[in-house]
């Protein structure tokens, strides 16, 4: 104490207690109050101080009251004492010997609530008072659950879908002062409305909670009624149904930035988070079910499921969709189901088609009319370049082509035969450069004269033209010299003499109009002829015998003669002249590489002279005169009169 204690007599110690049994403790008048909280079975210090007002003076005596009833007390030097409920070997401690003094009292019990005061008496100063307040607080007991059906649930409650709403009921039974009960989803509180149960001495919270993913962490009910504990808690794990919130696809390998290229094989990641229990992963292009996939993998810990896969992009999958599903499969697909879609870039090499643009046939095209050639391209990326070729060459602006040689279509405003040929077109982009096939452009035009423009081949008209598609019809005009216009129409060039109306004199004018499906002929070819060279020269080394009852003629052939004519006279009765007897045709006989042969038989007449001459369709040849007949008559058998042949 600091000091040395002044002995008081024993009597006096016994006296004061005694006459301290019957005190009253008046909080506030008699002395201040504090106040004091402390958990059943815990300790409790209460501190009082004895401390004399001067330093000549001391404390003779300390007395602790509970409830104006002394427990415990402290004469000087000495002598101590306690009330048998508070023995102090147990419950009760003091420490006389520190400033404050302090009394510690351990194994609370409810019975221990109560108004405790201190008082202390010194030689001098009056008499201090100091009240301390003690509360006990008794813990609740543990929370347990129960369901709308009033029954009770331990460890799991479940499963829900995710927007189902759980109705449960939190209890605890007894608690000083009572409890609050809250309930938290994980470390956040979702109900705090507790309330006083119709069971004695129970206090609930009944939950009405629409469960999400955000709450259907662990529920935890919480009973505090001090803060010198932490809180009563009870928990209960939420079997709630859930769809995967967030569905990702990433390309792993095969790609450039985001862009796939065409036949390169690619390496796709799908990662689904927060399905429970675990989803289902399938993979979709352009709403195709890809089965070719790896097996899935799941991990629990973190509610994560990934699957992988390969694809082999064709460039038709440039623009498709590429769809991750993931699908919980104890859920209904349209609350189950999550996906992400991304659209695939596939890029290639262009792939060029070339084709002609306008009427008409596929690759035909009209002399004048216009040519419009179209290169139709597709490519990934954008294009750098088209280039256009003529008959395997690089058109290049200017000349026939024009200027407009570098886009996709090829522009000629009016076609020429010089135009006619083999095209085709290249288109370049980042990926490489394709040439697409060759396309043949063809230029019809109208006939027109060729060379001469008619021709007489022996005995036969050629009309020489040219034109696209072939001719097929002509229209011929003839006027031989002398007569009127003939008009003829044929399906062929070629025209017979022999179908031209009445004789040929000297001279023939003829022209031909050729017509084909593009149109007639603008110019006809236009031409005359003289048959003078087509009249047969005068039969050479030709001899006449008598043999087998016949005359027989020979000659050599002559060029241009179709056949033979003999003629026979004989002489006038004044022998001035001779008179035309017969004249007639005359075949070949057996054709020889030599000559030819004639048969025929004479007639009566006093001797004159015979020949034969050669002839033409369209002209007569000099006649050859030939030995008399009369020379012949004593070979003959029966004896003929004098006979000649002419021509």
């Amino acid at each position: 104490m600091g000091r040395r204690m002044r002995l008081t007599p024993a009597p006096l110690y016994i006296f004061l207690l005694i006459c301290t049994c019957g005190y009253a403790f008046i909080p506030g008048v008699d002395g201040p109050v504090s106040n004091v909280e402390t958990l059943e079975g815990g300790n409790v210090t209460l501190f009082c101080d004895s401390t004399p007002d001067s330093a000549d003076d001391e404390f003779m005596i300390l007395v602790w009251y509970k409830n104006n009833m002394p427990i415990y007390s402290f004469e000087i030097p000495n002598k101590q004492w306690s009330e048998p409920s508070f023995n102090t070997s147990s419950r009760l401690q003091a420490d006389i010997s520190s400033q404050p003094t302090a009394v510690t009292i351990s194994s609370l019990s409810e019975e221990d609530q109560a108004m405790y005061h201190c008082r202390v008496d010194f030689r001098l100063s009056p008499t201090r008072n100091v009240g301390i307040n003690v509360t006990v607080v008794v813990l609740p007991s543990p929370p347990f659950f129960m369901d709308e059906m009033s029954n009770k649930v331990t460890g799991r409650v479940g499963p829900y879908h995710d927007g189902d709403t759980l109705v449960l009921r939190c209890l605890v039974i007894g608690g000083r002062p009572p409890p609050r009960i809250s309930w938290y989803s994980g470390d956040t509180m979702v109900d705090a409305s507790d309330g006083d149960s119709e069971i004695p001495a129970v206090r609930e919270n009944e939950l009405y909670l629409p469960l999400t993913r955000d709450n259907a962490a662990a529920l935890t009910c919480r009973a505090q009624n001090t803060v010198l504990a932490p809180p009563v808690v009870a928990t209960l794990e939420v079997e709630l149904y859930l769809p995967a919130y967030n569905v990702s696809i990433h390309w792993v390998r095969g790609t450039v930035g985001d862009a796939l290229r065409a036949g390169s094989p690619a390496l796709a990641h799908c990662t689904a988070r927060g399905s429970y229990p675990q989803p289902e992963l399938s993979w979709w292009l352009d709403r195709k079910h890809l089965t070719h996939h790896s097996n899935q993998s799941w991990f629990n810990s973190s509610l994560t499921a990934i699957s992988f896969l390969e694809l082999n992009p064709a460039v038709v999958d440039n623009g498709a969709t590429l769809a991750c599903v993931a699908t919980n499969p104890v859920m209904a697909p349209n609350r189950g189901s999550n996906a992400d879609v991304i659209t695939l870039n596939v890029t290639y090499s262009p792939m060029v088609d070339i084709m002609k643009l306008g009427d008409g046939k596929l690759n035909d095209v009209v002399e004048l009319d216009p040519l419009q050639l179209k290169c139709d391209i597709k490519a990934n990326p954008p294009l750098e370049r088209i280039r256009w070729y003529f008959n395997d060459i690089e058109i290049r602006p200017g000349g026939i082509w024009g200027d407009d040689t570098a886009s996709e279509k090829l522009l000629v405003e009016e076609a020429t035969r010089a135009h006619a040929g083999r095209y085709s077109c290249a288109a370049e982009n980042a990926m490489g450069e394709t040439r697409s096939d060759t396309i043949v452009i063809t230029i019809f035009y109208p006939p027109e004269c060729t060379g001469h423009g008619i021709r007489l081949v022996k005995e036969t008209l050629h009309c020489y033209v040219k034109a696209l598609p072939v001719p097929d019809t002509f229209f011929w005009h003839l006027q031989p010299s002398g007569f009127e216009v003939q008009h003829l129409t044929t399906g062929s060039p070629i025209l017979p003499l022999d179908q031209i109306t009445g004789p040929l004199g000297d001279a023939l004018r003829a022209s031909c109009e050729a017509n084909n499906d593009v149109a007639s002929q603008e110019e006809a070819c236009d031409r005359t002829f003289t048959f003078e060279h087509l009249r047969p020269q005068q039969p050479q080394q030709c001899d006449i015998a008598y043999e087998f009852g016949e005359f027989q003629m020979r000659c050599v052939p002559v060029e241009n003669a179709t056949y033979y004519e003999v003629s026979v006279w004989r002489m006038s009765e004044s022998n001035a002249s001779l008179v035309l007897e017969r004249r007639a045709s005359m075949g070949f006989g057996g054709a020889r590489a030599a000559g030819a042969r004639g048969r025929g038989r004479g007639g009566a007449g006093p001797c004159a002279p015979c020949g034969v001459g050669a002839r033409a369709a369209r002209g007569r040849g000099g006649g050859a005169r030939l030995q008399p007949l009369r020379l012949l008559a004593p070979a003959a058998d029966p004896p003929v009169g004098y006979t000649a042949a002419s021509c």
